[in-house]
């Protein structure tokens, strides 16, 4: 079962998540890691120069820190992989804007 699923008991968060990078390789590592750990609602791609794809998924609670840790660790140190996920939850009134960028992670609230 996917640790990003929602309990039904449990406050759901919605991300949005968006990716961009050049690299192709780096990018079908990313997409299989992506399918693999994310349960998506909703997948938007685009292709050019520089691939980018927006997606939509459930957590619980807040912003999934581990899972997006997960995802990211072990990437090349020069890397053009850019993501950001903007995390809500009305119910608790919580908010989060979490950024990749230059191989690490950085709330922009904290």
């Amino acid at each position: 079962m996917n640790s990003l699923i929602s309990n039904p008991m449990a406050n759901i968060c919605t991300n949005q998540f968006y990716l961009s990078i050049k690299n192709r390789q780096l990018r079908d590592t990313m997409m299989r890691s992506i399918e693999q750990t994310i349960n998506c609602c909703d997948v938007q791609s685009y292709d050019g120069s520089n691939f980018s794809c927006e997606i939509e998924f459930d957590s619980r609670w807040t912003f999934p820190h581990k899972e997006m840790e997960a995802l990211t660790k072990g990437l090349p140190e020069e890397n053009d992989l850019y993501i950001r996920v903007l995390s809500h939850e009305f119910g608790c009134e919580y908010i989060g804007f979490n950024i990749y960028a230059s191989g690490e992670w950085c709330d922009k609230f904290a």
